[in-house]
């Protein structure tokens, strides 16, 4: 599968850095240095994988996050100066999927942005072999698509949602601690940052909502999550 990734940097050297390695592991890459050049690059290119950064000279890298989350699926990687929990928290919270603080190193970017893609790639070539799973009456998971439907209306889900709520699904009523959540579905170490599975579990728990007030996903105290 030819992956194409959007650099979003204001930054020429960091911008060539990232663009040279990633065209060297074999990667179709294209360059943005504003989010006005990004929001027409989307259009035009369609990434399968974006890395952001927080400061561009037009707007925010998260207002530019929020717009990507709300038209597109597919994973973005935010590039942030500080190593502030807020700000990575504020990027989980509108849709972002990882993040690197600056100054990075550049194995560690091609690592992250190579998990990503293998997730994508996995899920895309290993749930085709089934149809769809219900999660009940009104909601339906179809694997091969990789939409969650409930009464036939998408309900938009974040590559990183999907990823967990299937995976769960597929580990129904088994209980699984913030950590192996991170190991299985992140699929690497994310050190200190367990908050990043709540922030999913929270924003797949809005979105997949009960009449009732209720979620799939119970929260075992001292422990982790199941979905029953």
């Amino acid at each position: 599968m030819d992956f194409k990734i959007l650099v979003v940097e204001d930054e020429f050297s960091i911008n060539d850095i990232l663009t040279v390695a990633l065209s060297s592991e074999g990667y179709k890459v294209n360059s943005a240095f504003s989010s006005k050049e990004a929001r027409k690059l989307m259009e035009i290119y369609k990434p399968h994988l974006i890395l952001l950064d927080i400061n561009l000279p037009d707007e925010s890298g998260f207002e530019l996050c929020r717009y990507v989350n709300t038209k597109y699926k597919l994973p973005i990687i935010m590039l942030t100066a500080r190593n502030d929990v807020i700000d990575k928290v504020l990027g989980l919270e509108l849709g972002a999927d990882d993040y690197i603080t600056k100054p990075f190193n550049i194995k560690e970017v091609m690592t992250r942005v190579k998990v990503a893609l293998r997730r994508v790639e996995k899920y895309s070539s290993l749930l085709q072999e089934e149809n769809s799973i219900k999660l009940n009456n009104d909601i339906i998971i179809n694997l091969h698509s990789r939409k969650v439907l409930r009464n036939n209306e998408e309900i938009k889900l974040k590559p990183k949602e999907y990823e967990l709520l299937v995976f769960l699904l597929k580990n129904k009523n088994r209980v699984f601690s913030r950590e192996e959540l991170l190991d299985k579905v992140w699929g690497m170490d994310y050190e200190g940052e367990l908050r990043t599975i709540d922030v999913h579990v929270r924003r797949l728990r809005a979105k997949l909502y009960l009449d009732s007030g209720q979620t799939f996903i119970e929260t075992i105290f001292g422990v982790g999550y199941a979905l029953r």
